[in-house]
């Protein structure tokens, strides 16, 4: 997991071979002006999703991890609090892996909670547990999603 700000995402270019679109897509996008949906930026191997996500407290915000995408995660309207646990501490999961969504959820809390503020981002690697979009309002955020084998 890696938790920074949007101005040092270029120190982070080692994570994939496709992260010089990533850094393009920041660089040349106004990220107030994004509606909720999906921009394709390579196929299925590199894409942002758009997402609109109400209210929730910890309790109500679903442990899941992903195996085939790491997942860039920025909020845009409002600051947002984040669940993270560590791969090896994961309880057994609630609901089995949907390999078309390519995500596993699990019950529980996550250890570690962050404040994650506009201007930053999070970056969780497959297998992560995280927690995402704790929010008193709901919020507007956007996930990047990259295929790990490329």
């Amino acid at each position: 997991m890696i938790l920074d700000t949007l101005d040092r995402l270029e120190e982070y270019g080692y994570i994939s071979p496709l992260m010089d679109k990533v850094m393009v897509f920041f660089r040349t996008t106004d990220l107030s002006t994004l509606e909720p949906g999906r921009i394709a930026l390579q196929g299925d191997d590199l894409f942002v999703n758009v997402n609109r996500q109400g209210a929730q407290m910890r309790d109500e915000a679903p442990i899941e991890a992903h195996r085939e995408y790491i997942d860039i995660q920025v909020p845009i309207s409002s600051d947002e609090e984040m669940g993270f646990i560590s791969a090896p501490f994961l309880p057994a999961p609630s609901v089995p892996y949907n390999a078309e969504r390519d995500v596993t959820f699990y019950p529980g809390l996550c250890d570690t909670y962050l404040n994650v503020k506009k201007g930053m981002f999070t970056v969780f690697f497959p297998g992560e547990g995280h927690a995402p979009a704790i929010t008193e309002s709901g919020i507007l955020k956007l996930i990047v999603k990259i295929r790990k084998s490329c």
